[in-house]
């Protein structure tokens, strides 16, 4: 083949190549056009499907990103609490707060740490309902099970043959010692040589929940002297030097109540409680120690800050319900019975205000022990042999102090079950203390019997009771047995005597500044001084049962401006309404 041959050939082929380069569309192949209106493949709908994801999957995803969230929060309250670090409820595991009406029996932590059989538990239980129903035959059946029950196995009976549904357990006791096996850095620390009578805490809550028993949390808070021997940094000092021992308790320390480490050392350990699923924190001894008269002078407390001690306490139950508030418990304080009578911690000086506290807790629980009473008290000779009475007295003036509060808390007395003075508690007297409170529609309760050994026939109704309506129908009277004219009476009197107090709750919430000192600072500054008054009569509503009108005279001299003048007023009409179920008065000197 010559050369000019081949190179034909050769650009004969490159010809070929480059037009088919240049027309690349085939008969076959859509148009631009075309491919705009054709439908998605099969292939894309496939590929869509696979982009698409579960409710299920989307909730896992969800998970594990809050799983890991809270994980990096715990990383970061590791760091900021340091030896207070308690975890948080873990997610998926969080509970609602459920109010209960409550009736509780208190547990030591050493009759909590016995053990809980179930066929003991029920067949206490079937006893204590033989014992309700008067069935002497079942009664003698089942007496020998029952008396092999232990007293933790009993009290966990007692909820269910009775009206009892919670139970009061010490987790840290009035020693300051933990009653349970507890993972937080500080106490373990205060705690290492303590006797733990709760070996299983876990198995208790437990058994417990399956008999739905509502559990409180009791938690010794500044009377502790465990905590004060081992730091005593922390207690209350001797302006001489040294840790001032209390006379009343036994020469003991106490830990500081002004002290912000004392509340984390107390709040850590209520965290742990809730944790470990008890429903309510309950903090007792939350005050200072009693007889202030005479350690004031040779006292200080680290921290004070200028700060009265009522307001130390106030702070604390406020700080630990913003800390508890994760845990979705419930919070509780014990305070001594006549707080529910004194006004502004004063005569006491113990750091308990009624007022104060209550806006910090979801309930207020008065020991109202009749043998703490001396004579004089509601007009008693002998107040621990009267305790019907006692109890009334002291729920209607709580009735008083609550009606006196915008969001007030629940009234949960402590009731006395032990014998004091040569006079024997037994279930009459118990009765009747719940009796006194339910009358005035106060429902719930909790027995104090330091043995823990309860009688049933304490918590089964009598058949006047089961007949009775409850709270009792007082009338055109209030819970503390008063009238409308008794209300303005109570008012003016105290403008008189300069008892703000009277006026403080005699005065409608909605007619007066909520704090106290406020409230005296401007009633001062009106310039009023009462000279005389006379309440005459009162007339209900006819429309409204809660809202009447007092008719009354005054003589008063105003001062304004330096300027003195005397108003005397006669058939004056003053509103009176009834609030929260207390008469009060509307003032008007206009």
């Amino acid at each position: 083949m010559t050369k000019k041959i081949k190179c034909a050939i050769i650009f004969l082929l490159l010809s070929i190549i480059l037009t088919a380069c240049s027309n690349p569309v085939q008969g076959n192949t859509s148009t631009p056009e075309e491919e705009e209106i054709l439908e998605p493949s099969e292939e894309n709908h496939e590929n869509e499907e696979k982009d698409e994801i579960s409710e299920e999957e989307k909730a896992k995803l969800e998970l594990e990103k809050k799983i890991a969230e809270r994980e990096e929060l715990e990383k970061k309250r590791k760091e900021e609490l340091g030896e207070f670090y308690v975890p948080l409820v873990p997610i998926g595991e969080e509970r609602e707060k459920t109010p209960v009406e409550v009736k509780a029996l208190y547990a030591t932590g050493y009759t909590a740490g016995n053990e809980l059989n179930r066929d003991n538990i029920d067949a206490y239980g079937e006893y204590v309902k033989a014992l309700a129903d008067n069935d002497t035959k079942k009664i003698n059946e089942l007496y020998p099970k029952a008396e092999a029950a232990n007293k933790f196995e009993r009290i966990v009976g007692l909820a269910i043959g009775t009206e009892i549904n919670a139970i009061v357990i010490n987790v840290k006791d009035d020693n300051g010692f933990i009653t349970y096996e507890s993972q937080v850095k500080i106490v373990q620390d205060m705690n290492e040589n303590t006797p733990i009578p709760i070996k299983d805490i876990n198995n208790m809550i437990e058994i417990l929940n399956e008999y739905d028993i509502y559990t409180i949390g009791r938690i010794v808070a500044f009377k502790d002297k465990n905590f004060a021997v081992l730091s005593p940094e922390h207690s209350i000092q001797l302006k001489t030097g040294g840790t001032w021992l209390d006379p009343n308790s036994g020469n003991i320390p106490w830990i500081n109540p002004f002290d912000k480490y004392v509340w984390d050392y107390n709040i850590a350990i209520a965290k742990e409680a809730a944790l470990l699923g008890f429903d309510e924190i309950q903090f007792d001894y939350v005050r200072f120690p009693d007889g202030a008269k005479h350690y004031n002078p040779i006292t200080e407390f680290p921290g004070r800050d200028g700060r009265d001690k009522d307001e130390a306490v106030a702070d604390f139950l406020e700080y630990a319900y913003k800390e508890l508030e994760p845990y979705n418990v419930f919070l509780g304080a014990d305070v001594f019975g006549l707080i529910t009578r004194t006004w502004d911690d004063y005569p006491e000086d113990i750091g308990q205000t009624w007022i104060l506290m209550g806006e910090h807790v979801d309930n207020m629980a008065p020991m109202v022990y009749p043998s703490h009473y001396s004579t004089g008290w509601y007009n008693l000779e002998n107040p621990n042999a009267e305790p019907y009475l006692v109890v009334k007295g002291a729920m209607e003036e709580a009735l008083e102090k609550n009606s006196s509060m915008e969001k007030p808390p629940i009234i949960r007395p402590w009731i006395q079950d032990f014998d004091w003075a040569g006079i024997e508690y037994g279930p009459k007297k118990i009765r009747d203390q719940i009796i006194a409170a339910k009358e005035l529609g106060i429902n719930e309760y909790m027995i104090w019997n330091p043995a823990n050994s309860y009688d049933p026939y304490s918590y089964i109704l009598s058949d006047i009771e089961k007949k009775s309506n409850y709270p009792v129908d007082k009338g055109e009277l209030d819970y503390k047995e008063k009238s409308p004219s008794d209300a303005a009476d109570k008012y003016l009197s105290g403008m008189m005597t300069e008892r703000y107090s009277y006026m403080y709750l005699m005065t409608p919430v909605g007619d007066r500044d909520k704090e106290f000192e406020k409230f005296v600072e401007i009633e001062q500054s009106k310039g009023n001084n009462l000279l005389n008054y006379k309440v005459y009569s009162y007339q209900i509503d006819e429309n409204d049962e809660n809202k009447a009108t007092v008719d009354l005279y005054y003589k008063l001299e105003t001062t304004k401006n330096g300027t003195s003048e005397i108003i005397e007023k006669d058939n004056v009409k003053w509103v009176a309404i009834k609030e929260n179920n207390i008469w009060k008065i509307q003032a008007n000197f206009n």
